[in-house]
């Protein structure tokens, strides 16, 4: 597998894409991080694509420059019926699995990286220049799980600024995986990855994770698409997602869940 990411990465990168991880106990690399070593943390992203092929260029095209010599990405395509999987591959490495579950595809994704730190990424979520500087500084917090960015929107609408202001705090409404969630890669193996549900892995992930350590939400901001809430309605969208998290809080099932909300993932 080695081979294959050596056309998507420079050799530096290369020391971070090993093979597959292994859940709960993958190899240490030589010449172990000490605690004073926060700037030489290694992080890869893994983002998952379905059915994408109008937007996936542009998006990709800027992840590509913001992450280049910085940090390797993997795509992992849910068995798209459009060229989202070969835009994917003039870009990054591209992995396929068989059903669109964004679970799924991140975990497979995750199991191609052996870096120090996982970095989830929505593939219509564009990352902040310097972002690796400001998640080292975080997770130079050993009490520090994971963590991540506030969120913008690309269109400057009142109502979406309120809410992304809202997403500097913590609460069960303000933080989704077009975040960016980040999380040591040991702790993500141990705590079992995202769990295989339909949807809502971004809220029971983090769930999950708040009970390993201390949660972070970064200065900086992600910016990411209003498509969902401008083609759905701005407060009807925002009022789905708030009865989703709570029925799903109250214990009605993800399947369950999707079944009555199938356009939603």
């Amino acid at each position: 597998m080695a081979g294959r990411f050596a056309e998507s990465f420079s050799a530096g990168n290369l020391s971070n894409v090993v093979g597959r991880a292994v859940p709960g106990g993958v190899e240490n690399r030589p010449g172990g991080r000490s605690e004073h070593a926060c700037s030489r943390v290694a992080f890869a992203s893994v983002v998952p694509v379905f059915n994408e092929a109008g937007t996936l260029e542009y998006y990709l095209s800027r992840l590509y420059e913001v992450t280049r010599a910085r940090c390797p990405v993997v795509v992992v395509d849910g068995g798209s019926t459009d060229a989202s999987a070969s835009i994917a591959r003039r870009y990054f490495h591209a992995e396929t699995t068989v059903q669109p579950s964004r679970g799924e595809q991140l975990n497979h994704g995750a199991l191609c990286l052996v870096t120090d730190v996982l970095l989830f990424l929505h593939a219509d979520t564009e990352l902040p220049r310097g972002f690796d500087h400001y998640i080292r500084q975080a997770l130079a917090d050993e009490e520090v799980a994971g963590g991540c960015f506030r969120l913008e929107f690309d269109v400057a609408h009142p109502l979406l600024k309120l809410y992304s202001r809202f997403t500097r705090y913590s609460g069960r409404f303000f933080h989704f995986g077009d975040q960016g969630f980040f999380i040591r890669r040991e702790l993500f193996w141990r705590m079992g990855g995202f769990s295989h549900i339909p949807f809502l892995e971004d809220v029971d992930f983090l769930k999950r994770l708040k009970k390993f350590g201390k949660f972070v939400t970064l200065s900086v901001p992600v910016r990411t698409s209003a498509r969902r809430f401008l083609d759905r309605g701005i407060v009807r969208q925002q009022l789905r997602n708030v009865l989703l998290v709570t029925l799903f809080e109250l214990g009605v099932s993800a399947k369950r869940l999707a079944a009555a909300y199938p356009h939603i993932r």
